[in-house]
């Protein structure tokens, strides 16, 4: 998967009071430890973690224009001191 690519998610998931089953996300990036997928969900401002069969790739391998700042704005938390 594309860093910024669109995702449909496909399954019943309440975040936040919102039930984000036929929402549009935006696909950063998908953990090593446990699997997931970290998805942004522009509708509530929120993100969720999902499994790979939790969504659908609307344009694989496509970032929107839209999308491409958003996701290089993006980084893991660093802590410095």
């Amino acid at each position: 998967m594309t860093r910024g690519e669109d995702v449909l998610v496909t399954i019943d998931y309440d975040l936040f009071d919102l039930n984000i089953n036929g929402e549009t996300g935006i696909f950063i990036s998908k953990s090593e430890a446990n699997g997931k997928c970290l998805i942004y969900i522009p509708k509530n401002g929120e993100w969720a973690e999902l499994k790979e069969e939790h969504f659908t790739r609307v344009s694989p391998d496509h970032v929107p224009k839209e999308n491409i700042v958003f996701a290089k704005s993006i980084f893991r938390l660093k802590i410095t001191y």
